[in-house]
């Protein structure tokens, strides 16, 4: 059965645009398409795309640099940086192209200027790695996060336990569980998270709460307390590696307000929330 006429245009023209878009990829990359005179050509084409490359690299720690300038946070630090961080640094970021992740190479390059070691050559190598969408899984992270006070590393917070005492050994643990995908975090995002090394592999327990004692926790700038109304307490939360600890601090995101009422309501069942 053939395709009526005006079917096949209409697919010539998708297959045309496909093409397009592949041969405008690699020519951003100093690759054309083969000629009848490739072999005379070779030595032309190699050192066209060797200018078109080095050109790229450039501009892109041009486009770095300008970000870094326009971030440039206030500090009167006359501690400079560690060389050998800075030339890794520029050998990782001439290779990032996004201007999503320019701008968080500059950040971290402002900050370090500024508060020279605030940055591990380890997290510039996860960095390096991260795409927009991983950058995009890691802001919505970010967003549900809260520090412990008194404690560096980021949490997120997703549900609580109560362990049976011997009385109650007959009885299932109480245990309740927030819905993280609701609020733009789900599952098979924390597994890509984890991949990355930005958060633990494994979930985490607190130890247990005491109902003599309040918690401090600090979302974005809110802050709640936290008072278990019963003993054998334990809340579980996600939490970031070192690595994610640091690049969490340059992520502009508000923080997720639903989420945070929504886990006042939850926890307030067993905690007085303040």
């Amino acid at each position: 059965m053939q395709l009526p006429e005006s079917d096949k245009t209409a697919e010539r023209k998708s297959s045309q645009a496909i093409t397009n878009r592949i041969t405008s990829w690699f020519a951003q990359a100093g690759v054309s398409k083969k000629s009848d005179g490739f072999e005379r050509d070779a030595n032309k084409k190699t050192e066209r795309r060797r200018i078109i490359s080095e050109q790229r690299k450039l501009q892109n720690l041009e486009n770095v640099m300008e970000k870094a300038l326009e971030f440039c946070p206030d500090s009167d630090t006359a501690e400079n940086i560690d060389p050998d961080w800075f030339f890794s640094f520029v050998t990782m970021a001439e290779d990032i192209y996004s201007p999503t992740m320019q701008e968080i190479w500059g950040k971290i390059f402002a900050v370090e200027v500024t508060t020279p070691g605030t940055f591990s050559t380890r997290t510039l190598r996860t960095l390096k790695e991260l795409t927009q969408r991983d950058a995009k899984m890691f802001q919505a992270a970010v967003s549900l996060s809260s520090r412990k006070k008194g404690e560096y590393s980021p949490k997120i917070i997703y549900g609580y336990y109560q362990k049976p005492s011997f009385i109650r050994f007959l009885h299932l643990n109480k245990n309740r569980q927030l819905n993280l995908a609701e609020f733009g975090l789900p599952y098979p995002d924390i597994l890509s998270l984890m991949d990355a090394g930005l958060i633990y592999n494994s979930e985490i327990e607190s130890g247990e709460l005491s109902t003599r004692s309040r918690t401090e926790w600090r979302l974005g700038n809110h802050t709640i307390h936290l008072s278990p109304k019963r003993s054998s307490l334990f809340l579980n939360y996600y939490k970031f590696t070192p690595t994610g600890a640091e690049l969490s601090k340059l992520v502009a995101t508000e923080p997720g307000h639903a989420y945070l009422e929504k886990l006042k309501t939850f926890l307030s069942v067993d905690f007085d929330v303040v």
